[in-house]
């Protein structure tokens, strides 16, 4: 046996190595990505990442067949020949190379054959130790996987200079005050995160693809969805936590093989060698979603994990690494749109309906710019009489092709963060319609709502925009608008949202809950914000036909509980007439639904008023408003047809 060689530099070499601060430590999964990519690429049992000190050889990654200990003796090391020389030292057969015939690690336990070292490098020239692929039986290695390899190697003293700039910056930091946490850039704070960068997952992608092997993978795209939101409501430092938490849920549930890498601000990519059966990634996918579905809490804050997941197969359908992460980002855009948390796999069919909807997004962003979208109005009627007291303003999209309903275009409002422009446009040209609408019924009372998103509340120019909306388009004599907010929005406690609702008590806009008894409310905040109405969601108005009792026991309770609340109560989705009759009975006063109209467009909304027997009639007045009021009640009688066009002479 030939022992290694002492580098002429070794003082200096050891200095450099033990700067690094990693002899020793525990095991780390990105230097286990490592050794598992490169026995991958090499086709061999064993991967290593060995570092090379004063009298040992010590293993920071070993995967594959165990070599049963951490370190072995410098003297009878491979790695002590390898760091001296540049190049890889490559070992097609131990036994037939009189260095090594005789070396214990060959003859006895792990009877190595194959041995190949690529020396680790550091930016300074110091060589510390060396990336290595081992096989108990005689290998040989083709160009391409040296090269890769090779790449893979300066990764890896990429990946030690990560560690080592993290631990300094982790030291500065516990001086810092969060004032001062908030100037760190996103690249320093991604630094800190136990995952690789998105620099390193693609390199490990083009790795990949350039090698010439059989081998295949998977890659799953993870899109925390409520990331935006939280970063703008709560700030970036609450933000990266989320994620930091979202990255350690997703590493708890995937393999010891697969790698994660932070890949934007919402997303982590996951690769998973050797998975590419639909079944065993269903599994790892499930497992994902299952740690996604536990809520989180950051402070006072309880967040959700909302998760969608694209995943694309790498058999030989792909030729880069930019094809196969489209193909994940155009499954992650499928998975958004399903209801809760899911994912999907991207196939020939996925692939053109995800195309399909780039092509439908980039028209939807034209349109928006265009103000081609329309309002439609939903008749609100009185139950008893079935007659309108007003309507509900909903989006539609006349096209060539027809008119698009809401579910076609609303996910991909959400999708390019157009939800609140959507609403603002819908909003104006219903406001604008408004004096129109009560021509037909002069003075009759009568309200016109409009839905509210979280995006638009969560945005204070788009509030801004909303409240001068209102401001300049007064409503004619009786009417009154209503705004519905969903469930879930008043889990907002913040004093900016209180601060709107008040600005539209002010403006006399009523405020609703919108499909209650589907999200969050407690009554606490029912009586302490200044709600007005709830509209009762349509999910409890179609079970009424059911032969059980405990959906009618559920919404008669519910029904009571918002009376003595005092607040009134609209049913949606009311469909037919057997259902009309139990909400009369029950001293339900409003509602809507296909029973008395589908959504209307304005003209024809217009012409259903002009068919009611109307009568005007003097509505209640408050009290500072009055004197303006009856002056346009004047002007208002001067001008009905029935009195002839007759104007007062005086």
């Amino acid at each position: 046996m030939e022992p290694p060689l002492i580098p002429d530099d070794e003082a200096e070499r050891l200095q450099k190595l033990y700067s690094f601060g990693v002899l020793d430590t525990e095991a780390d999964p990105k230097f286990d990505d490592i050794s598992e990519l490169t026995r991958y690429l090499a086709g061999t049992e064993i991967g290593i990442v060995s570092l090379v000190d004063s009298n040992r050889q010590w293993f920071k990654s070993c995967v594959g067949a165990p070599l049963g200990q951490q370190e072995t003796p410098r003297d009878i090391s491979f790695c002590g020949h390898t760091i001296l020389q540049r190049e890889p030292l490559i070992i097609p057969d131990a036994l037939a190379d009189p260095r090594f015939a005789d070396n214990p690690l060959v003859v006895g336990e792990p009877y190595l054959r194959f041995y190949a070292g690529f020396p680790l490098i550091t930016a300074d020239g110091f060589v510390i130790g060396s990336l290595c692929a081992i096989s108990r039986q005689p290998h040989q290695l083709n160009d391409d996987q040296i090269n890769g390899i090779r790449r893979l190697a300066k990764l890896t003293v990429q990946q030690l200079e990560y560690l080592l700039e993290s631990t300094l910056l982790a030291a500065d930091a516990s001086a810092m005050t969060v004032e001062q946490l908030r100037g760190l850039t996103s690249e320093r704070l991604s630094s800190l995160e136990r995952l690789i960068s998105r620099d390193q997952m693609v390199q490990m992608l083009d790795l990949m693809f350039s090698m010439e092997l059989e081998s295949e993978f998977s890659l799953m795209r993870c899109r925390f969805r409520d990331y935006e939101r939280v970063n703008s409501t709560l700030g970036g430092i609450v933000a990266e936590e989320y994620m930091n938490e979202a990255a350690r849920r997703v590493l708890a549930s995937i393999p010891r093989s697969a790698s994660v890498a932070r890949f934007s601000d919402a997303e982590l990519i996951v690769l998973l060698p050797f998975f590419v059966e639909q079944g065993e990634l269903r599994k790892v996918a499930e497992r994902i979603l299952a740690f996604a579905n536990h809520i989180y809490r950051s402070g006072q804050q309880s967040l959700s994990m909302a998760l969608s997941i694209g995943i694309a197969v790498r058999r030989q359908n792909y030729d880069g690494s930019e094809a196969i992460l489209a193909d994940t980002s155009m499954a992650v855009r499928m998975a958004s749109r399903l209801s809760g948390n899911a994912y999907r796999f991207i196939d020939g069919e996925s692939r053109v309906a995800a195309r399909e909807s780039y092509r439908l997004e980039s028209e939807f962003r034209e349109a928006i710019a265009a103000k081609a979208l329309e309002p439609f109005l939903q008749p609100i009627v009185n139950l008893s009489t079935t007659e309108p007291i007003g309507f509900e303003a909903l989006a539609r999209w006349p096209r060539s092709d027809g008119l698009l309903l809401p579910n076609t275009f609303i996910p991909l409002a959400a999708e390019c963060g157009l939800t609140g422009e959507l609403d603002l446009l819908i909003i104006e040209k219903a406001l604008a319609a408004m004096p129109l609408l009560a021509q037909p019924v002069p003075l009759r009372e009568m309200r016109l709502s409009f839905n509210v998103s979280g995006i638009l509340l969560e945005d204070q120019e788009l509030r801004k925009r909303l409240l001068g909306l209102i401001d300049d388009n007064p409503c004619p004599p009786g009417w009154r608008l209503q705004v519905e907010l969903l469930e879930d929005i008043f889990q907002d406690t913040s004093g900016e949202f209180s601060q709107f609702l008040a600005a539209l008590v002010e403006r006399h806009v009523r405020i609703a809950i919108d499909d209650f008894g589907t999200g969050y409310s407690s009554l606490a905040r029912l009586i302490s914000l200044p709600i007005q109405a709830v509209k009762i969601d349509r999910a409890f108005i179609c079970q009424l036909t059911d032969d059980t009792d405990s959906p009618r026991t559920l919404l008669r309770t519910m029904l009571t509980m918002l009376t003595d609340l005092n607040l009134e109560v609209t049913a949606e989705g009311v469909e037919d007439e057997q259902q009309r009759q139990w909400l009369l009975r029950h001293g339900t006063v409003t509602a809507q639904g296909f029973l008395f109209s589908v959504p209307i467009s304005i003209s024809e909304s217009i012409t259903l008023l002009q068919k009611l027997d109307y009568r005007p009639r003097a509505i209640p007045i408050k009290g500072r408003r009055i004197q303006d009021t009856r002056r346009r009640q004047l002007r208002s009688y001067l001008r009905l047809p029935f009195l002839g066009g007759r104007r007062n002479s005086d």
